[in-house]
């Protein structure tokens, strides 16, 4: 059976990422602009040029690669009507069409991608992970028996790392590639995405998230947007200070343990009182909370489902014996998701404060440092911030895909 790719069926940026001919190739793109959905057709093919030579596909993690690359891949391979095997245990795909193999790997320990040459390889989302990864994976592909070697990069531009100088290429030390794709040329999105992207994002995060453009958006004040004279006073942005619901986001930490405490109606935040313990416990946290606010929701640090204030109590436990309503997330978010809610309420002017010294310290002068927010040069700050960023960002996530991929047409058939 033989097949054949139909590159007129590929977005125009795909499809001058495709005929790159250099060793590498790198798309750069926002979400959604099928950037996983084309690697992961490069990668069949590579695996089809250089049989039975690997070709090895590394996504950040396995969790991640399970719900993207795999996904895309197998898809792919099923329309086509290709004759494969996926072992979920080893991560690797045995095509039997051409006797091919796909290898997926995780680059969330660089040091497992070290092993034998391989003809080919791909780098799913490469700029959140570490340099590393690119430089082992860099170093096996040169495997004799490969008729075209190459390794590609697709992803979305975090900041200006790593993945900023590769693309660049500045130095001349790389025989390299890049094409640059936007969320808004992917025709097979749905209608609202792009206007949902473009609400949630500020300037310069949809120069990055939507246009595939390298900013820095991690330098200067984390919470840029906040303004004394726009957002304190009063008693809330549209409220009379009794409406709306009482919840309270909670950081864990002995030396800073913080409360704060909002007040949610509608689209909208009131930050009004805090709670600052130093070197106390998550019980006396929960004394102090309850005789203000009993049983309300709050919104504490994930971690605090593992970390023990006194065996065997975990500090969530703590919270729920004394019978608030404790809501959060499975694991931490990551830090930009909170920092993208907050900021995202703070440019709309849905965020308001009175009575927190501590949170408006934190607005005004926490900072990014490389790349994550600043917490060695003054450990008294980002407690508060990161109290109100737990319940902030539970309760008005900024929408993100899960998936880098919507159903296109096929680009090959039997």
């Amino acid at each position: 059976m033989r097949f054949v790719i139909d590159r007129r069926r590929m977005l125009p940026h795909q499809r001058a990422f495709w005929e790159l001919p250099n060793f590498l190739k790198v798309l750069v793109g926002g979400y959604g602009c099928g950037k996983t959905h084309i690697g992961a057709l490069r990668s069949i093919y590579d695996s089809y040029v250089n049989a039975p030579v690997p070709h090895l596909y590394v996504s950040p993690s396995y969790k991640q690669a399970r719900k993207t690359v795999v996904i895309s891949i197998r898809e792919l391979l099923d329309a086509a009507g290709v004759r494969y095997r996926f072992n979920k245990t080893n991560h690797e795909f045995a095509i039997a069409n051409w006797n091919g193999t796909i290898w997926i790997a995780s680059g969330d320990e660089p040091d497992s991608l070290k092993g034998p040459n391989i003809g080919s390889a791909g780098i799913d989302e490469p700029f959140i992970q570490q340099k590393e990864v690119f430089d082992i994976t860099l170093s096996r592909v040169r495997h004799p028996r490969a008729k075209h070697r190459e390794i590609f990069l697709t992803g979305t531009p975090e900041q200006l790392n790593w993945g900023h100088e590769v693309s660049q290429n500045d130095e001349g030390r790389y025989d390299l590639g890049l094409v640059v794709g936007r969320t808004a040329d992917n025709v097979h999105l749905p209608g609202q995405f792009v206007s949902m992207l473009e609400r949630a994002y500020d300037e310069n995060q949809r120069a990055a998230y939507m246009n595939g453009l390298f900013v820095n958006l991690t330098v200067g004040r984390v919470y840029s947007y906040f303004d004394r004279s726009v957002h304190m006073g009063g008693a809330g942005l549209g409220g009379d200070g009794a409406d709306g619901e009482v919840v309270a986001g909670i950081d864990f930490n002995v030396d800073h343990l913080t409360a704060v405490v909002l007040r949610v109606w509608g689209d909208r935040v009131h930050c009004f009182d805090e709670m600052v313990l130093r070197g106390s416990t998550t019980y006396e946290l929960a004394d102090r909370l309850y005789e203000r606010f009993p049983g309300i929701r709050v919104f504490p640090d994930p971690s605090g489902g593992a970390r023990r204030t006194s065996a065997p109590k975990t500090d969530v436990r703590i919270l729920q014996d004394k019978g608030f309503r404790v809501e959060m997330r499975p694991k931490q978010p990551p830090v930009k998701d909170r920092v993208h809610a907050v900021q995202k309420l703070l440019r709309e002017g849905r965020l308001s404060v009175t009575g927190c010294a501590c949170l408006v310290r934190d607005f005004e002068q926490v900072v990014w440092r490389g790349g994550d927010i600043d917490k060695v040069t003054r450990p008294e700050l980002t407690h508060a911030s990161d109290a109100v960023g737990y319940a902030i960002e539970k309760l008005f996530p900024v929408p993100l895909p899960e998936r880098d991929y919507w159903r296109q047409p096929e680009h090959w058939r039997a």
